[in-house]
């Protein structure tokens, strides 16, 4: 039962981070005025969203590999 406990709470903080880390993209996205400045801000989104993913996999990878 533990195990299953330690997972649950690896799953919450993954998913917390990651809902923390997208959340300033996406605000500076819908506070944008001008084109340039929306484009600014989808390039942070999608570098984000690309670290996100490599760390999210080395992440999981590491927590189930014991």
């Amino acid at each position: 039962m533990k195990k299953k406990k330690s997972k649950d709470h690896f799953w919450f903080v993954l998913g917390t981070l990651n809902l923390l880390a997208i959340a300033y993209p996406i605000s500076a996205y819908l506070r944008a005025d001008t084109g340039v400045d929306e484009f600014g801000a989808v390039v942070v989104l999608i570098g984000i969203g690309v670290l996100l993913t490599i760390i999210d996999t080395v992440s999981i990878v590491v927590a189930y590999a014991s």
